[in-house]
């Protein structure tokens, strides 16, 4: 029997033990051990999906015929230098590497990687077994489609290949692939992959997801879906995410599948949580089964995916949004089911400009609307990667080193610029986002801002902007050291360092913990310049840091303030000025759960289960909270 090892280098988080089961390399597998000639010649030795010290996974890969590789941003590098070793220890073993960062564009690849054997494009169960065949003599080489073949260093391409039924392939959490992961790693956390469809009709030009799996949706069984759920839950996988490209676009489908997650944690505990990638086209439906896993506790969040408002945006990349008024109403229907609302944003995408993206971005934030934003990654295989798209639309890039390096060091290209929005103002913008995202989602000046929108009509824009230019040029200012330390990754251009929650934890730490007092005081003072003779936005500030609950308020705080300025700023009511007095109940973390106050909020952002319930009382309160 030939030995075949496996490996799917899982996305690791710095400073998380959550990791996920190799699922893709898994189903590749289980769809090769139904095909003639595997089962009799090939015995698979072992599956790896966390990255360790090669010379010390080198030890655990003993006489192997084939070694296969799943490639994504985070192992592309990790991978090779495991294929280097391999090939040089085990000449003959055959190497193989597919996944999603693969080159479709593999002219070139082998000249420099001379100890990869062959690559597999797109779907890759079937010229994965294909070749795994040919070893054998069962198949011929040229017949294999979707595969480059190394030939000397040079690159012969076979043609493209078609997609398989999904039918046809086992369950790898059903045949036991995964059944030793969690026992040989007793320390980390795996989180169940569920792919319940294959495919996504859109085409974006920054993704790429369309091109991988071509467009057409193709459905993996119910029958098979509701056992891997239950497997998740009798082996109590604290959270299952969903790998389709779109969950929710097959309506009463997706429903079921809501429900069938439901009940498996009624019945087993688990899984704990649920995160997806919501579809593009977001319906009430979708809020729909968001509220069912909401009412669950399962919901992690629920996304409107636009990436861009500006049209001319749109049309560049390929993409069709929400029309306004279906925004609108799904918003609405998420906030009357006491569900938050969140978008991603990816900045810089060709056609954006200053203007529209600030504007763009600031008209979410009115509408209570969480925004994230994320800089573009210059995909392997998305058509922003071609060298005719790079050209046409200006775009100007740099090689980083990505977060997820761990014992060899991985790299992405950032875009930095485009014709509409060069070099010098992507500098700035990113830092504006950076300093309006976080202060808006994590509830510093949601009240604030829209206080003095409200009521003076201060753009959102121009309060943002006055607060980072504050903080970059007053140096006793909590924000001067952090604002300044992130100019400095604006100017290389290190854009990745503004990724929300993972970079800007020591941020909040300082902001929200260590320097409270004075960064509630410096944004009071900001404000104080559009409205200097207000004397109701004393009140506003306590309403504001009282609503940002820490673990050093009061589980209860009764406020007596000015008016009614809480619900003016955030409700469709007129300003009251006369005395109201505020009830502030402390949110809390989870029961059993102990979390800092900095990995709450970064757990709970995008739900806001972070603020205090605030309610106007009637009866008379003998405590009177001040700010500053």
């Amino acid at each position: 029997m030939k030995n075949v090892y496996l490996a799917q280098m899982s996305l690791e988080i710095p400073g998380s033990n959550y990791y996920y089961f190799p699922y893709s390399i898994g189903v590749v597998w289980a769809y090769a051990t139904t095909q003639p000639g595997i089962n009799e010649n090939y015995q698979l030795r072992n599956i790896f999906s966390v990255k360790e010290p090669i010379d010390q996974l080198m030890e655990k890969i003993v006489d192997p015929h084939v070694l296969g590789l799943s490639t994504y941003t985070w192992n592309t590098n990790y991978n090779e230098e495991l294929a280097r070793r391999v090939k040089e220890r085990y000449p003959d073993c055959k190497i193989i590497i597919g996944g999603p960062n693969t080159p479709n564009r593999s002219e070139g690849y082998f000249e420099s990687r001379e100890y990869v054997d062959y690559l597999t494009h797109q779907e890759g169960e079937g010229s994965f077994t294909a070749l795994l065949q040919y070893f054998v003599g069962e198949y011929e080489l040229m017949d294999i489609t979707g595969i480059s073949i190394n030939d000397a260093g040079k690159t012969i391409k076979t043609r493209p290949s078609k997609r398989i039924e999904l039918d046809d392939v086992p369950s790898p959490y059903l045949m036991g692939l995964f059944d030793n992961i969690k026992s040989d790693h007793p320390d980390l956390i795996f989180n169940g992959v569920l792919e319940t469809n294959r495919g996504c009709p859109f085409m974006c030009t920054f993704c790429d997801w369309g091109g991988t799996t071509f467009s057409k949706l193709k459905r993996f069984g119910m029958e098979r879906i509701a056992l891997e759920i239950d497997w998740m839950g009798r082996n109590q996988i604290e959270m299952v995410v969903n790998s389709d490209a779109n969950f929710g676009i097959l309506k009463d489908r997706d429903v079921l599948i809501a429900d069938m997650l439901i009940e498996t944690k009624e019945k087993y505990g688990y899984p704990v949580l649920f995160d997806t990638n919501w579809s593009k086209n977001a319906t009430t439906t979708l809020v729909d089964i968001a509220v069912k896993l909401l009412n669950a506790q399962m919901m992690r969040r629920f996304t409107m995916a636009l990436q861009s408002t500006n049209p001319d945006v749109l049309e560049k990349i390929k993409r069709v949004n929400l029309k306004e008024e279906a925004m609108t109403r799904v918003a609405e229907t998420a906030f009357a089911n006491n569900m938050s609302v969140n978008t991603e944003l990816i900045i810089g995408l060709p056609g954006e400009t200053w203007e529209s993206w600030t504007s763009g971005l600031c008209n979410l934030l009115s509408r209570d609307i969480i925004v994230e934003a994320y800089p573009v990654t210059i995909l392997e295989n998305s058509e922003m990667g071609d060298p005719v798209y790079i050209k046409k639309h200006g775009i100007t890039t740099t090689t980083l080193k990505s977060f997820f390096s761990n014992h060899v060091d991985e790299y992405q290209i950032m875009l930095t610029g485009t014709s509409t929005l060069p070099e010098s103002q992507m500098k700035k913008l990113w830092l504006w986002t950076w300093i309006t995202s976080m202060m808006d989602a994590n509830g510093y000046t949601q009240v604030v801002s829209r206080y003095l929108n409200k009521r003076y009509d201060v753009p959102f824009e121009q309060f943002y902007e006055k607060l980072l230019d504050y903080g970059l040029e007053t140096p006793n200012s909590a924000f001067y050291p952090w604002l300044t330390k992130w100019q400095g990754y604006a100017a290389e251009m290190e854009f990745n360092m503004f990724l929300a929650g993972l970079t800007y934890s020591p941020v909040m730490q300082s902001l929200g913990v260590d320097n409270r007092e004075q960064t509630y005081q410096d944004i009071y003072t900001v404000s104080r310049t559009f409205a200097p003779d207000d004397e109701l936005l004393h009140d506003v500030m306590i309403a504001q840091e009282r609503q940002q609950t820490t673990f050093d308020h009061d589980d209860i705080s009764h406020v007596t303030l000015g008016a009614n300025v809480y619900e003016y700023s955030l409700d469709k009511v007129e300003l009251v000025e006369q005395p109201t007095e505020y009830v502030f109940h402390k949110a809390y973390p989870p029961a059993g759960t102990n979390p800092s106050w900095v990995e709450w909020y970064n757990s709970t952002r995008k739900s806001k289960k972070w603020q205090a319930t605030v309610k106007q009382v009637k009866e008379k309160s003998t405590l009177l909270s001040e700010f500053g």
